[in-house]
């Protein structure tokens, strides 16, 4: 999932899943998402070595949700090429997975 559309859709999705409660993320799910939502506050732009760091720390965990784990690492995939991620549609697509992150570590951080 390199591709930026499917990159947005697949975005997209998760966080209409999780705004109807149709999923409940796991604690390695929301605990990459703060790790990364604090990264977000310094107002630094994600890159794909932040986001691997993050997973790095979760992926022994094996309770991260297989969904959230592929958007992250084709996420991370995208801002590595530099050309796309600057693109209209590779911007767009960051966009929504910062949205996805920060509904998440919300949600974390007000134990909703």
């Amino acid at each position: 999932m390199h591709v930026p559309e499917e990159i947005r859709a697949e975005a997209a999705a998760l966080i209409d899943h999780h705004a109807l409660g149709l999923w409940k993320p796991h604690d390695a799910d929301r605990r990459a998402a703060v790790a990364l939502y604090r990264f977000l506050e310094t107002g630094q732009p994600l890159t794909g070595e932040q986001i691997r760091s993050a997973l790095a720390h979760e992926e022994p965990a094996a309770d991260m949700n297989e969904r959230l784990r592929e958007l992250l690492h084709g996420t991370a995939g995208l801002l590595d090429d530099a050309a796309v991620a600057e693109s209209p549609d590779g911007r767009d697509a960051v966009d929504h997975v910062c949205l996805l992150l920060d509904a998440l570590a919300l949600a974390e951080l007000t134990g909703r």
